[in-house]
């Protein structure tokens, strides 16, 4: 039989209550909004002055992107390069893909050409009614503090 001491319990019980409250803090509350092309065509400003500017032709135009892509290549973070949304294929897994056919979506995908003939992925959740997008992951809404707002 253990004994243990009832003030050391107490505090290791404060400790993990406190964990979880902070854990439940720190799950992504992030929900995704499928917009449709239309919406997402405009001005997308950051809080630090940063922008995405979406085109109705599927270009687009960035300054101020993570400097590290999706995959965590280094990147410029600006320059000109192509969008499209994701869709779930009919699959009996529903795997995701991107199409220039696609007219809406809850996902978007950037491809930014980077000097020397590469190119960074980024992927973008559209959050808070549509209003907002962030860097996203195809396993999290959203997998960073990188905000951008519709203007």
């Amino acid at each position: 039989m253990r004994y243990v001491d009832k003030g050391r319990a107490f505090a290791l019980a404060s400790v993990v209550s406190s964990a979880l409250l902070l854990c439940a803090g720190c799950s992504s509350s992030e929900t995704a909004h499928k917009i449709k092309q239309g919406d997402l065509v405009g001005l997308w400003k950051g809080s630090g002055g940063d922008s995405i500017r979406f085109y109705g032709d599927r270009e687009f135009k960035a300054s101020g992107l993570p400097k590290s892509d999706s995959q965590g290549k280094s990147c410029t973070g600006q320059g000109v390069g192509q969008w499209s949304f994701y869709f779930e294929t009919d699959d009996s897994v529903g795997t995701l893909m991107t199409s220039d056919e696609a007219s809406e979506g809850s996902l978007i995908s950037v491809t930014l050409p980077e000097s020397g003939g590469g190119e960074c992925d980024f992927d973008f959740s559209v959050i808070d009614q549509g209003r907002s997008l962030c860097v996203a992951d195809l396993d999290q809404v959203c997998s960073s503090d990188v905000r951008f707002t519709r203007q």
